[in-house]
């Protein structure tokens, strides 16, 4: 690969990151165009599978005396054997289908909080294991889980802290199991190993970043942003 376009996705992988700190996601689906344009879709997911564990883990330890343990326990016993099945199906199934669904599911997801009589909704406990469930099998089909599972963690009730390092955490487990289906069907190379390493690095300095700037953003604020943040990925996912 040539020198400018590793230096074009480690720029990309700093920004995305950064975003992450400040949004707890997103940073997936800003490097995945650029990593699917230079290294092609069947390297693109692993690559980032080895970027989300990276920034997550680091988002999570930034933010570990925020995390509602309860919440990841309900969604790891969903996530884990989904993730297994859905990045085994990941290479034989087209996910232009499954995207444009969830651009409409994202929209209807935000627009409910506003609608007479719909103006809030709240997950119950459990509902975590079935969100992890179809958040893991979407994330091993299309590399991406951070949008749709990030809706239903803002309406339980977290605060920005605990939405952050709580989503994190949950995610970082979430690439173990897909990184594994990915090694057994010899999807890992040294290359995707090594630049799926350099991005992940610059994602833990990318956090702390993002972190930085969370701390100056007031909770309602914050709240905005996150749910502008998920009209804009429902309208990617749409058009893409």
């Amino acid at each position: 690969m040539e020198l400018l376009n590793i230096t074009l996705i480690l720029v990309v992988a700093l920004l995305g990151s950064t975003f992450a700190g400040i949004a707890g996601f997103g940073g997936g689906i800003i490097i995945l165009p650029i990593l699917t344009l230079f290294l092609g879709p069947q390297a693109a997911l692993p690559v980032l599978c080895f970027y989300a564990l990276y920034s997550s883990i680091s988002r999570a330890l930034i933010n570990r005396r925020h995390i509602d343990w309860q919440v990841n326990i309900y969604f790891l016993i969903g996530s884990i054997p989904m993730a297994i099945i859905g990045t085994s199906l990941f290479v034989s199934l087209d996910p232009d289908l499954i995207r444009k669904f969830l651009g409409g599911f994202l929209f209807l997801i935000v627009v409910s909080k506003y609608l007479p009589g719909l103006k809030t909704f709240k997950i119950k406990i459990w509902g975590f294991i079935p969100l992890g469930g179809t958040t893991a099998f979407i994330s091993g089909l299309i590399g991406i889980p951070g949008p749709f599972a990030a809706a239903f963690f803002i309406n339980y009730g977290l605060s920005k802290h605990a939405f952050i390092g709580t989503f994190a955490f949950a995610t970082a487990l979430l690439n173990v199991p897909k990184l594994g289906v990915l090694v057994v069907n010899d999807y890992i190379t040294m290359d995707i190993v090594y630049m799926g390493t350099a991005i992940g690095l610059i994602s833990i300095v990318a956090s702390y970043i993002g972190n930085k700037i969370l701390h100056k953003v007031p909770d309602k604020t914050f709240t905005v942003f996150i749910n502008l943040v998920l009209l804009f990925f429902a309208g990617y996912f749409v058009i893409t």
